[in-house]
């Protein structure tokens, strides 16, 4: 392995990222040093490089971000168990990555640690480089006999793997005759239509966007009605589902405004989840939501079972993939595209291309 590599690197926040040769990691211990294949560009990128979570989540600059990250073992710790990978093996990096003995961790929800790092989020450097290196071999999951690759493995460990957690937890309540909405059809929303449709395959699947391109591509991923988000959208909810309102909202925006919209489409005892991260705040009206018994929940990633449970879906073909990819050289680029919107599904750095 080459001693330096290329890495797109967060020197001053409200910059853009500087492409510049670092140091390759080593594998120590139970740690393993993998070959970036794909780096998915997430709106969380963009909190993290405009600087809104410097007080949250403190870091020591330079960073290189990227969370959502797959490619192959190229080095491995001595406490790595012999026989567990080998060099060249395709893995997804499972981005939760927890102390392995508390209560959370036990109960396989590593991503909810009290102390939980994060790629390119925390003090780790994430995948937004040609090698990242991965403190243990127990965040890896291995992508075996499928033509997956890892450009589209990599989406699928927080885009692909947020929704299909808050769908996944509310699955029971969507029997026939209910109905679930998807708030916001970026990244994530694009998977959680999908899931709509495989986890609760007899409701009413709804998209509500802003963007006439972005609902005709949730309709194309199934969506059996897509709506804008206007003053008009709880009208046409209300007509689509009789007067009932929505059962399940999973909002893939989390603003003030898209958290309002979402509370007034909800059935009596409605759930809404709350997945993305654009606003600072949750209103509800108070008198609504007791008589009504909402629920309003919020829902973090998701755990490494789940992750593999998503894996395997898409190693089945039943997870539509629409990505796009970019060199590392043109990760700015990008993210300017993902800023402005203009891009339809995910984004995808390919550093080792």
């Amino acid at each position: 392995m080459t001693q330096t590599m290329l890495s797109a690197r967060l020197h001053e926040y409200q910059k853009p990222l500087i492409v510049e040769n670092v140091k390759v990691p080593n594998a120590l211990g139970e740690g393993v040093v993998v070959k970036v294949g794909g780096a998915g560009l997430c709106h969380s990128d963009l909190h993290l490089i405009n600087g809104e979570w410097k007080n949250a989540i403190p870091l020591a600059l330079p960073k290189t971000p990227g969370h959502e990250v797959a490619g192959w073992v190229e080095e491995m710790g001595n406490l790595v168990p012999k026989g567990m990978f080998e060099r060249g093996d395709l893995v997804a990096v499972f981005g939760g990555w927890g102390c392995g003995s508390c209560l959370a961790c036990k109960r396989g929800d590593e991503q909810m640690c009290l102390i939980a790092k994060w790629p390119g989020l925390s003090q780790h450097d994430g995948g937004y480089s040609q090698y990242i290196a991965v403190p243990s071999y127990r965040f890896l999951i291995k992508v075996e006999g499928s033509r997956l690759r890892p450009e589209e493995i990599a989406p699928l460990t927080d885009a692909g793997l947020t929704p299909y957690r808050a769908i996944r937890r509310f699955r029971h309540v969507l029997v026939p005759g209910t109905a679930i909405a998807v708030i916001g059809i970026g990244g994530l929303g694009s998977y959680g239509i999908q899931y709509a449709k495989m986890l609760a395959p007899n409701s009413t699947t709804i998209a509500v966007d802003r963007s006439d391109k972005k609902l005709r591509f949730a309709k194309n991923l199934g969506a059996e009605h897509a709506i804008k988000l206007s003053e008009n959208t709880r009208k046409e909810v209300m007509e689509i589902t009789q007067g009932r309102g929505v059962d399940v909202v999973v909002d893939c925006v989390g603003a003030e405004n898209t958290i309002s919209a979402s509370v007034a489409l909800l059935a009596k005892g409605g759930a809404l989840t709350l997945v993305g991260l654009f606003g600072t705040k949750i209103c509800a009206p108070l008198m609504s939501t007791v008589i009504n018994e909402y629920q309003i929940t919020g829902s973090l990633w998701g755990n490494y079972n789940e992750l593999r449970e998503v894996i395997e879906l898409a190693k089945q073909g039943k997870v539509k993939h629409t990505i796009q990819t970019f060199k590392l050289e043109d990760i700015n680029n990008a993210i300017n595209l993902l800023r402005n919107g203009q891009i339809t599904g995910r984004a995808v750095i390919t550093p080792n291309q």
